[in-house]
């Protein structure tokens, strides 16, 4: 009886020219990102989710709210109270009287000490800048369309099990 054979792997669509490349940096550049991130987040005694909500706060135009926060950062307005109560307990934010809705509270950075952080974000930000600066407008928005492609619908979670 002749051995057994394993079947062969199945074939993958053949790539676009350049995408194995394009693919490679962009991974590339999410870990250069999230390593910064994790490295200031230690430096700091903070989270991931602290810096993406100090950073918010420092590009706000206008007043924020817990609410804002919680969107923005992805967590429940319970687990947003608790990162603005560590926040505010450790100098970094502070809780105000909303001028617009006298119930209302909006969340401020405390620039004596959520400025190190930000500080310390500084070189990468304008990496990103001077990057920005060298693109066309056309080359900016395709940037744009392709984030906003990548973002549109939610990715799940990894090991998360596919529902059949």
């Amino acid at each position: 009886m002749p051995a057994a054979t394993a079947a062969p792997p199945p074939s993958r669509p053949r790539q676009p020219e350049g995408f194995k490349e394009f693919s490679h940096l962009f991974k590339q550049v999410v870990h250069v990102a999230l390593g910064l991130d994790r490295e200031l987040a230690t430096r700091y005694g903070l989270a991931l989710t602290d810096l993406m909500c100090l950073g918010f706060l420092a590009e706000a135009a206008e007043p924020v709210s817990a609410k804002m926060i919680a969107e923005h950062v992805g967590l429940s307005t319970g687990a947003t109270t608790a990162l603005l109560d560590r926040l505010e307990r450790d100098g970094f934010v502070a809780r105000r009287p909303n001028p617009a809705d006298r119930r209302g509270v909006i969340i401020a950075l405390v620039e004596e000490k959520a400025g190190e952080v930000l500080d310390d974000q500084a070189p990468m930000r304008n990496r990103l800048q001077a990057a920005y600066g060298g693109l066309s407008r056309e080359e900016a928005l395709g940037v744009m369309r392709f984030y906003r492609a990548l973002l549109e619908e939610p990715v799940p979670c990894v090991g998360m099990k596919e529902k059949r």
